[in-house]
């Protein structure tokens, strides 16, 4: 059992530095349903589910839409939207009542081929049920009880596992500490802090050389007069009204920048009108507005002159 888990942990820190080398982040990010070579709907879930002794699980496997698995919006995981695999820890899906644990495993989606395996400790004494349409088959393997549940063409699949742990599993002397993390869990949550910083670090450090970089290219582009309007202007503009289009493209043509006082006179924009246009442009984040003594420099802001 032990041994089953530490390589699931290191078979997970090994995909999580790999990601980390080869894409800018990942994350929680939903699979879609898809269409296999005869064009019929096909959404399949094949999962590993380890089990310790503290009611900690660890879930490994392929899954095409993770929207279906409700567990994961309170567990740590890592989904690969390319390769359909998942990585995840969790104590959601267990819960202990007087000496028995329960686990809960249920879904909510239509599964064309559904697979689900459990890894518990070998000697727990142990309930299954499970959805109409599954099947399992219980099996010991390299000191797990392993419990195989398998369907096919399910809606909502579900299974519940109830179990009764030796009292010597439970901590010194019989006794539930309600605290006990085995060390390789230790290892693993450490392991995955350190690379979620680490990654964390990688992505304000290269933020932050963009942002230098758009800085100098407007200001590159502000001292040559360049500032020309772009395709990506061009969409945000044809979203403005004529009055707010009009005050665009007088910033534009005197360098992105000009006095409110000297905007109203260049578009004949009433005052009392002008200062609500600023006012909706400013919360669009096309413009951005400084104060200048008695009067206000309008200024078009970095996001629409660089398209971000």
């Amino acid at each position: 059992m032990a041994e089953l888990i530490k390589l699931s942990i290191l078979q997970f820190l090994i995909v999580i530095i790999a990601i980390v080398a080869t894409s800018p982040a990942a994350g929680y990010n939903g699979g879609d349903h898809y269409f296999n070579e005869t064009d019929t709907y096909f959404n399949q879930l094949i999962l590993d589910i380890y089990v310790d002794e503290t009611g900690k699980v660890l879930v490994t496997g392929y899954v095409d839409d993770i929207n279906g698995l409700p567990f994961l919006k309170t567990a740590e995981y890592l989904y690969e939207n390319d390769t359909k695999q998942l990585y995840a820890l969790t104590n959601a899906l267990t819960w202990k009542y007087a000496d028995k644990w329960v686990l809960n495993f249920s879904t909510r989606d239509f599964y064309t081929e559904y697979h689900t395996v459990f890894y518990l400790p070998e000697d727990v004494k142990l309930l299954v049920s499970y959805s109409e349409g599954l099947e399992h088959f219980v099996t010991t393997f390299n000191e797990s009880l392993v419990i195989d549940v398998q369907g096919y063409d399910i809606e909502s699949p579900a299974t519940t596992i109830e179990y009764q742990q030796p009292l010597g599993e439970t901590g010194d002397k019989g006794v539930d500490s309600g605290f006990y993390i085995s060390p390789s869990y230790l290892v693993f949550i450490l392991a995955l802090s350190i690379l979620t910083l680490a990654l964390i670090i990688v992505i304000v450090k290269q933020k932050r050389r963009e942002d230098v970089r758009h800085a100098e290219e407007l200001l590159v582009k502000r001292k040559e007069g360049k500032i020309e309007a772009t395709p990506e202007m061009a969409r945000v503009m044809e979203t403005l009204t004529n009055r707010e289009r009009a005050i665009v493209n007088a910033l534009l043509k005197h360098n992105g920048e000009m006095t409110q006082a000297d905007l109203r006179y260049e578009t004949e924009i009433p005052k009392s009108s002008l200062t609500g246009i600023l006012r909706s442009l400013e919360r669009r984040k096309i413009i951005i507005k400084k104060e200048w003594g008695r009067t206000n420099v309008i200024e078009l802001s970095e996001w629409f002159l660089l398209g971000r």
